[in-house]
């Protein structure tokens, strides 16, 4: 693996468990229920970190086939989902595709990191390596929502202390 890859892939790593974490002994129901009118399920926000993966990948050069799709394309927002995934679905998925990105992304040469990224993202670094930076960030960024969710609806906090 690249050494540059190094932190990125910590990050990923932290992110699958705590991804796992907050969705730990949460039933369907309670992922699916909304706290207010403005803000996401646990749901929708699992699986939107679980698309998200699935375009890291796909920005690697290992395009994987996302299985529930045609659900995520006929909706704008959560207020629009129609139906959602198992979540021990969900999660048997996120498992498979994480153990698959870190294999890919140690694959990469400095070249394919180097090159520049067929997608924008609001960073100034325009190569494959940044926009992979920026997506384990986003990722990041709506597990921690994922944490609050979880909290707000009455489970144990993500992280104990």
């Amino acid at each position: 693996m690249d050494t540059r890859m190094q932190p990125v892939k910590g990050i990923l790593e932290l992110n699958a468990a705590l991804f796992r974490k907050a969705l730990d002994g949460v039933d369907q129901a309670a992922a699916e229920r909304r706290p207010n009118d403005h803000t996401n399920s646990l749901a929708f926000i699992a699986c939107h970190a679980l698309d998200a993966r699935f375009y890291l990948l796909k920005l690697a050069g290992h395009e994987r086939t996302n299985p529930w799709q045609s659900l995520f394309d006929a909706a704008n927002d959560v207020s629009t989902m129609k139906e959602y995934p198992p979540l021990y679905e969900v999660l048997a998925e996120w498992d498979e595709l994480h153990e698959a990105t870190l294999g890919f992304l140690a694959e990469m040469s400095p070249a394919e990191l180097d090159a520049e990224s067929s997608a924008q993202f609001p960073t100034e670094d325009r190569s494959t390596l940044g926009g992979i930076a920026f997506l384990a960030f986003h990722e990041a960024y709506h597990v921690g929502q994922m944490g609050l969710v979880r909290k707000y609806l009455g489970f144990d906090p993500v992280v104990q202390r």
